[in-house]
């Protein structure tokens, strides 16, 4: 008898619950919603590094450039960041076009025939890159002012440089005044992993004010690489503004192209969050 009563109850419960239930909306939480960001900025690097190019008759060339003047001999850029998260979890994407001029570069050839001994001259390269970055991170550790991220990805770099070399030496038993000259022209596609972190410190109690810091280290095509950026940021209802540092470079080994190449300087960008 009891447990007929029991049961009765709580059908009764349940049949009177059942209305509530459907007129009352689910509770969204924030971090079941997809955030995305997007982040137009502009980065007035100066670019130094060291090229190798492969020369007609077996040989290679070394040259050392930079830094190039932002100013002087960019002939185009573009840069473009963007971001979405659910939680604790993100993806990001960066992309990057650099076009510029030639430059004065210091060159050191070693080949066969006239160019069979090692030789210093002067020339001037051109460089033209193209950098795109895919990540993702997870949000490690989350404090009332220290927010940060592990993050892994893979970063792309495709390069084309070309260098024209002339010079008053003797060579290869060519005799005083001999004159060789020659253009070089090649590309080259790096793809190396990383890995790093990435957050912020707030600097106020709302969180308007904080500093953004970025770290990552890695490999792949080139021997090692590695990126760091920080700066000062405030955040306002639609967006943040944000003045950072930010350095990258790559080292690579061999007959590579790229032997060694580094961008440093500046980066004020604008952070719409939808």
């Amino acid at each position: 008898m009891r447990r007929r009563i029991l049961r009765i109850a709580l059908s009764s419960v349940a049949l009177i619950s059942l209305p509530a239930w459907a007129d009352t909306p689910p509770i969204v939480d924030a971090s079941t919603r997809w955030q995305f960001a997007l982040t137009p900025y502009v980065w007035l690097p100066s670019v130094d590094g060291s090229m190798r190019f492969s020369l007609p008759d077996n040989g290679e060339a070394d040259a050392s450039t930079g830094p190039y003047n932002y100013f002087q001999n960019i002939r185009f850029f573009a840069m473009l960041q963007g971001e979405a998260r659910k939680g604790d979890w993100s993806i990001f994407a960066d992309a990057i076009y650099l076009n510029f001029g030639n430059h004065s570069a210091t060159v050191q050839t070693k080949g066969s025939g006239a160019l069979e001994r090692q030789l210093e001259s002067s020339g001037e390269t051109s460089f033209e890159g193209v950098l795109i970055q895919l990540g993702g991170g997870h949000t490690v550790v989350q404090l009332s002012r220290v927010t940060l991220d592990a993050i892994v990805g893979i970063r792309y770099l495709g390069v084309r440089s070309s260098l024209d070399v002339s010079r008053n030496t003797t060579a290869g038993g060519a005799g005083p005044g001999f004159t060789p000259e020659f253009h070089a022209s090649q590309s080259a596609d790096i793809y190396d992993g990383f890995i790093g972190v990435r957050g912020r410190v707030s600097l106020t109690g709302d969180g308007r004010w904080y500093v953004p810091f970025y770290l990552d280290v890695g490999t792949g095509t080139s021997d090692f690489t590695w990126q760091a950026a920080s700066g000062i940021a405030y955040a306002m209802k639609w967006g943040d503004v944000t003045l950072s540092y930010r350095y990258l470079a790559f080292y690579g080994s061999g007959d590579q192209l790229v032997q060694s190449l580094r961008f440093k300087g500046p980066v004020l960008s604008a952070t719409f969050r939808f």
